[in-house]
């Protein structure tokens, strides 16, 4: 005997198609929260860790003296833990930085800020330069926060006729590539990127930045930037 599929299917098991977008938001997000609870718990344990090692370092050094095989050893246990733990910390803080919010046709660039050894760098300033490190100004900068946080904003200006918006943008040059440069709070350059950053059309760019070793300055920044990086500038 012949079966009707659709009355044995129990009604409201399967979303429809105009819920499942929401389904799949919700979903999406419940799955963020998740990855973003289970590694902030890990990060937990990575620091729990770093504190253990540095209790039997110590105990180490006291016991075979600061000089010793033994304590060298503890202590690079010490760092390469503590390294990891950095590691850790730096992806579960990313996985809790919500994406700012962009304009319909802008974009954003948003991300943190590190030293060498992955410790948050306060009051550096992130722009953007192209392949001339010519400062792109209508882009705007940022500084960091206490966390190394920055957040750049592009915004296109209002749009204008269907007809003139065309014969602009078909005049209009290529846009440049653009490299993420940082200077220290002294208004010293200390890193422009190599890779180019491809922003993308509404949505947010996150990306981290990891400073050399001791941070040597690399050349004089723009005016504009020496001028406004500048404490007191």
């Amino acid at each position: 005997m012949a079966t009707n599929s659709e009355s044995n299917a129990a009604p409201g098991n399967a979303p429809s198609g105009a819920d499942l977008p929401a389904v799949l938001t919700s979903t999406l997000g419940s799955a963020d929260t998740l990855a973003s609870q289970r590694v902030a718990t890990l990060a937990r344990i990575h620091q729990a860790r770093v504190a253990q090692l540095t209790r039997n370092a110590t105990a180490i050094t006291k016991q075979y003296g600061a000089n010793s095989q033994q304590a060298a050893a503890a202590q690079a246990t010490v760092s390469t833990q503590q390294n990891t733990a950095a590691r850790v910390a730096m992806m579960s803080q990313q996985l809790a930085t919500p994406a700012p919010e962009v304009a319909a046709n802008g974009w954003a660039l948003h991300g943190r800020v590190f030293s060498a050894d992955l410790q948050p760098r306060q009051r550096y300033c992130v722009f953007l330069v192209d392949a001339n490190n010519t400062w792109q100004s209508t882009l705007g900068f940022s500084y960091t926060d206490s966390t190394g946080y920055f957040v750049i904003h592009y915004a296109p200006q209002g749009e204008a006729g269907n007809q003139e918006a065309a014969t602009n943008e078909a005049a209009a040059p290529a846009a440049p590539a653009l490299f993420v440069a940082v200077a220290n709070d002294k208004a010293q350059p200390v890193q422009i990127g190599t890779t180019a950053f491809q922003p993308t059309t509404s949505m947010a760019t996150y990306q981290n930045v990891a400073l050399p070793a001791g941070e040597p300055p690399i050349g004089a920044p723009p005016a504009e930037i020496r001028k406004a990086a500048e404490p007191g500038g």
